[in-house]
């Protein structure tokens, strides 16, 4: 980028926020579009049983990797920008290969290409290690079927839940493109950020007394609360709604799915049996306890 602004100059950041849209509505939209780039500081949560000192160490893991990714992000969006005008930006669906092409030639194009690919990789296997997690802490809750609490006995993790989404991503990605993707689950996870973001102001309030190894500021959550209903709101106030309300729909479903499968509130006749049988059945294929 730098080698390349000596020709250029500044002109495409210059022309870069020409025809801006500032209609509130698309920011939220945006947002969807760049939150994953930030996102995955909040999932410290899920090893924080294995941090040492946690009181000390996760604030740095949390303020640090923020930190280095915005200002990695921020550089990689204005290297763009000086090097490519905003027409091909928008028009590519590979920019990083468009920008390694444009600045190092054909090398540059498989050498951005393949660092993409890893960078996709890593998120991916980070995605499947805190996801499954959840999932399998649920089970064992008893807020899950007990099926997706089962460890393996030879590798210690939760290989049924790990499964389980990898079965539901390979589905999502057959029925959808990775836009409307990534759109929905943004939008669908900011309704729990919310609640979780709430749930830190109410007990600091109503429960002062209780231990905690780290004090988030309350700005930050009430900040979070108020920015989060703001990204689950605005869709519901353009020309989408219907898939904005489609997808509120899909998360509900774990209401009758918990009351039903998990408490089983009707009394089904056989259903405890067969939850009982698909666990042991389960357990012994794959070699979990």
């Amino acid at each position: 980028a730098v080698v390349s602004t000596q020709s250029t100059g500044t002109q495409n950041i210059a022309v870069g926020f020409n025809n801006t849209n500032t209609d509130a509505r698309g920011w939220s939209e945006a947002w969807n579009g760049v939150i994953w780039s930030y996102s995955g500081w909040e999932n410290v949560v899920t090893v924080a049983s294995e941090i040492q000192n946690p009181s000390r160490n996760i604030p740095i893991i949390v303020v640090g990797s923020v930190s280095i990714v915005t200002v990695l992000y921020l550089l990689t969006v204005v290297s763009y920008h000086i090097v490519l005008p905003v027409s091909v930006m928008t028009s590519e669906a590979a920019v990083a290969s468009v920008f390694g092409s444009a600045t190092m030639g054909e090398a540059g194009l498989v050498v951005l290409a393949v660092i993409v690919m890893l960078s996709s990789l890593g998120g991916v296997q980070c995605t499947f290690l805190y996801s499954s997690r959840y999932i399998h802490s649920g089970a064992v809750e008893g807020l899950l079927p007990q099926v997706l609490g089962l460890v393996s006995t030879r590798f210690k993790t939760p290989i049924v839940s790990i499964l389980y989404v990898a079965l539901t991503t390979v589905v999502f990605v057959l029925i959808g493109n990775i836009d409307a993707l990534i759109d929905s689950a943004s939008f669908t996870m900011f309704p729990f950020i919310v609640l979780c973001c709430t749930g830190v102001i109410v007990m600091r309030y109503t429960h002062p007394e209780l231990p905690r190894p780290y004090r988030v500021p309350l700005i930050f959550p009430v900040l979070m609360t108020l920015f989060g209903l703001f990204v689950f709101i605005s869709p519901f106030t353009g020309d989408n709604w219907g898939i904005s309300l489609l997808w509120v729909g899909l998360t509900l479903l774990g209401f009758p799915i918990y009351y039903v499968l998990v408490k089983d509130v009707f009394k089904i006749p056989g259903l405890a049996w067969a939850m009982k049988k698909l666990r042991d059945v389960t357990a012994d294929a794959l070699g979990c306890e």
